[in-house]
C-alpha cells in the first residue's frame, strides 16, 4: 500500500497490472478516515458525540467486511464502483427515510424527556442508521452477483 508516493500506483494503472482487488487496503483506510474525521472533527465533544464517533468507526469496519463478504469475499469483482453506484441508490432511500424518520426521534424526545433525552436517542438512532445502510448496501451487493436465480430479482 503506497502512503505518500503514487508513483507506483501510477505505473501500475498505466502498464495495466493493478489488480481490482488490490483495491481492499486503500478502501478500508479510506472508509476508517473517513468515519474518524466525520465523527470526531465536526461538532462539540461531549460524551454523547465521543460515543457516536466510536461507534461509527466500529461499525464502518464491519459494515464494509460485511459488504466485502456479500460481494463474494472480495474486493475485487467492481466491489467499488457498486458501493458508489449502489450505495447512492441506498443513500437517496435513506435520505426519504430519514424526515418521518427524525419527526418520529423529536416527537419521543420530547415525550419521554424533552432535550435532554434527544442526545441518547440520538446515539441510538445513528448507530441504527449506519447498520441499515450497510445492511441495505449489503442486500444490494448480493443481488449483483447472483445469476439470475432464486430471489436474486427481487427489489430491496
Amino acid at each position: 500500500m503506497q502512503w505518500l508516493s503514487a508513483q507506483p500506483l501510477v505505473d501500475k494503472f498505466r502498464n495495466g497490472t493493478f489488480e481490482e482487488a488490490e483495491v481492499e487496503p486503500y478502501f478500508m483506510a479510506y472508509m476508517i478516515f473517513d468515519a474518524v474525521v466525520m465523527a470526531f472533527a465536526l461538532g462539540d465533544s461531549n460524551p454523547m458525540h465521543v460515543v457516536t464517533g466510536l461507534a461509527s468507526v466500529v461499525i464502518t469496519i464491519f459494515g464494509v467486511l460485511h459488504l466485502k463478504k456479500q460481494n463474494g469475499e472480495t474486493f475485487g469483482r467492481l466491489f467499488v464502483v457498486k458501493y458508489f453506484c449502489l450505495g447512492w441508490v441506498v443513500s437517496v432511500r435513506m435520505l426519504l427515510l430519514a424526515i418521518p424518520a427524525a419527526v418520529v426521534l423529536y416527537a419521543f424526545a420530547a415525550i419521554i424527556g424533552g432535550r435532554s433525552a434527544l442526545g441518547p436517542m440520538g446515539v441510538l438512532f445513528t448507530i441504527g442508521w449506519e447498520i441499515l445502510f450497510y445492511w441495505w448496501l449489503g442486500k444490494l451487493i448480493a443481488q449483483s452477483n447472483n445469476s439470475g436465480d432464486g430471489d436474486a430479482g427481487a427489489v430491496v
